[in-house]
């Protein structure tokens, strides 16, 4: 059979209805990314530390050596670290593994699945086990280095077993010069009465395209809490797809884009209520500067036996510029007739008679500005029970803003 190659592949752009404010093709044709490659390292059973981890992951403020940490290196697995009983991690050399999933769950109408799977550089598995609560969270870094112009595909399969408990943070690095495509794809499975604290915290070079999704398959009274914190790249894409597969499911993404100068930050979220009384909450919020653009598409569907569904999304702008750009395309498609679902959104600049009040009292617009974007983004954060990656994030927005 012939070997496909990336110009087989239709990347996506404005033409499919999903994509039609993020055009990738226009950013992949400009660097013409090919798949990265070298010798894939054998299954490591156990957690292992072979070489020294690079400095743009230990200098990083969301890096502790002393919770668990997986550490993926140009698209391969270089070390990690299980500190937790009741954890397992290891490498996913065998597909038929990834039945523990109804891919019918989580189609897609594009590339980059196909893509991910023509060009996986490495998987992983990770699974909690049956009733027990990690005390300590994982840290899943993605750091790529180098200039070359190289797409990178990962995938990791999470599943917490019955009465499991877990908190998930994926950091995405580069160093500062790095071109690339990371496309990232992940599968979580939560069974009966687990609970997960994900984040997904991009942080590329400028000169990075992103595309990553987490597919995420919730079994009855499952909890999942994401929080979405997108800031690096030219181009981010980040997506959550949920399957509602029972009862008493709740479901919660919070997130925040920052994007400065020419950036394009994307979220698109898929929410499928398939069963009576489960809730979903979305609240995402953005920070637009200079020329810099963003968006929000969010689509909640709820099927005909989904009665009792509580459905509830929102999106926030903050546009710091006029040339800034926000897009949004909140959709609901509703099959029952006794349910709770609404949208909203809303788009706008700075409080003029706000900045007037804080000026009138001693502030200067500079300091006054600050504490008006500060007020737009903290409240989104308070729903991070984790105190540390709280004021980590808190911190580095600040940074970002400023």
């Amino acid at each position: 059979m012939k070997q496909k190659l990336i110009k087989d592949f239709e990347i996506p752009n404005k033409k499919i209805e999903t994509w039609k404010f993020t055009d990738l093709k226009k950013v992949f044709e400009k660097n013409n990314f090919k798949p990265f490659r070298k010798s894939i390292n054998a299954d490591l059973a156990e957690p292992t530390i072979s070489s020294q981890i690079p400095l743009d992951i230990s200098n990083n403020i969301f890096f502790n050596p002393k919770i668990n940490f997986v550490i993926f290196e140009n698209g391969y697995l270089q070390k990690f670290n299980k500190k937790s009983d009741g954890l397992e991690i290891t490498t996913l050399n065998d597909i038929a593994k990834e039945k523990l999933f109804n891919k019918k769950n989580f189609t897609r109408n594009d590339s980059l699945l196909d893509i991910n799977n023509t060009f996986l550089n490495e998987k992983l598995i990770i699974r909690v086990k049956k009733n027990i609560e990690l005390k300590e969270p994982i840290s899943i870094f993605y750091y790529n280095s180098g200039e070359e112009k190289y797409l990178i595909n990962n995938r990791i399969i999470i599943i917490l077993e019955e009465n499991a408990k877990a908190e998930i943070n994926e950091i995405f690095l580069s160093n500062n010069q790095s071109s690339y495509w990371n496309n990232i794809h992940n599968f979580i499975y939560l069974k009966k009465n687990s609970k997960l604290n994900h984040s997904t915290i991009q942080l590329e070079s400028k000169y990075a395209l992103h595309s990553s999704s987490s597919n995420v398959d919730c079994d009855n009274s499952s909890i999942y809490n994401g929080f979405i914190f997108s800031a690096g790249g030219i181009m981010s894409r980040i997506e959550v797809i949920s399957s509602i597969n029972s009862s008493d499911i709740n479901f919660n993404i919070k997130g925040l884009y920052l994007a400065k100068t020419n950036q394009h930050h994307d979220i698109t979220t898929l929410m499928q209520h398939k069963h009576p009384q489960s809730k979903s909450n979305q609240h995402i919020k953005g920070i637009l500067q200079k020329e810099s653009s963003g968006v929000f598409q969010g689509k909640i569907i709820v099927f005909q036996d989904a009665q009792k569904t509580d459905a509830f999304q929102f999106n926030q702008n903050l546009l710091l510029s006029e040339k800034a750009e926000a897009n949004m395309k909140p959709e609901l498609e509703i099959y029952a007739d006794d349910v709770k679902c609404s949208h909203g959104a809303t788009t706008g600049e700075l409080d003029e008679e706000m900045l007037f009040y804080l000026r009138s009292r001693g502030l200067n617009k500079n300091k006054a500005k600050k504490i008006l974007i500060e007020g737009f983004v903290n409240e989104l954060f308070d729903s991070i029970e984790n105190k540390e990656l709280k004021e980590k994030l808190l911190l580095t927005s600040k940074k970002i803003i400023h």
